[in-house]
């Protein structure tokens, strides 16, 4: 993957694990982990299934889908992406 998107992804990554807790910033955080997984996909990063799978159960949490999430799901998971990359 290139520097850049790697760069973009930490961006994103941070901000949700620093407005996870926001309720006004759900749609913003679900749009920076939909763009970290287009990211992924497009990077090809060998990891990238696993990573995707663990963002989308961060996602569900601010959608609502994932109801057995809490807020140390969403800490956990966003160190587990960030340990991969």
């Amino acid at each position: 993957m290139e520097q850049s998107s790697l760069d973009t992804i930490q961006f994103c990554l941070e901000f949700v694990k620093n407005n996870y807790s926001s309720q006004s910033q759900n749609v913003q955080c679900r749009n920076w982990l939909k763009m970290v997984m287009q990211l992924l996909e497009e990077g090809g990063h060998p990891n990238k299934d696993f990573i995707i799978m663990n963002l989308m159960e961060v996602d569900g949490y601010f959608s609502g889908s994932n109801t057995k999430a809490t807020s140390n799901t969403i800490h956990e998971k966003i160190e587990l992406v960030k340990t991969l990359l």
